[in-house]
């Protein structure tokens, strides 16, 4: 099974267009659509701590898009959602966009 076949989710891709203000610093972000891709998104490692006061759950996530995909490091993941429309996974921060042979592969964690 090529990496293509596989791709059956609708990923959308955000990227942040804030500028830097007049004294070079970074603006607050501002997250615009960039474009939506098809792809195939999973759960790498989950864990939820218990702490007195709180509980953290934090979640590692990978995915595959198409090799012509416009994703960097610096933009996000808005949602992922199935061909039925429902949305399987929220808001993911990208840590790595790796090339391979036939598609790109992202490495993501969760950003709520």
């Amino acid at each position: 099974m090529s990496a293509r076949q596989r791709m059956t989710m609708r990923v959308y891709l955000q990227r942040n267009s804030a500028a830097a203000n007049d004294y070079g610093e970074p603006s607050p972000p501002s997250w615009a659509a960039l474009s939506t891709a098809p792809g195939y998104v999973w759960v790498d490692t989950e864990d939820t701590r218990h702490e007195p006061g709180s509980t953290v759950v934090s979640g590692y996530y990978r995915g595959i898009l198409p090799v012509t995909t416009d994703v960097t490091e610096k933009d996000r993941v808005l949602k992922v959602e199935n061909r039925a429309a429902s949305q399987l996974f929220g808001l993911m921060a990208i840590d790595a966009v790796i090339r391979r042979k036939d598609h790109l592969e992202l490495r993501m964690r969760g950003a709520a």
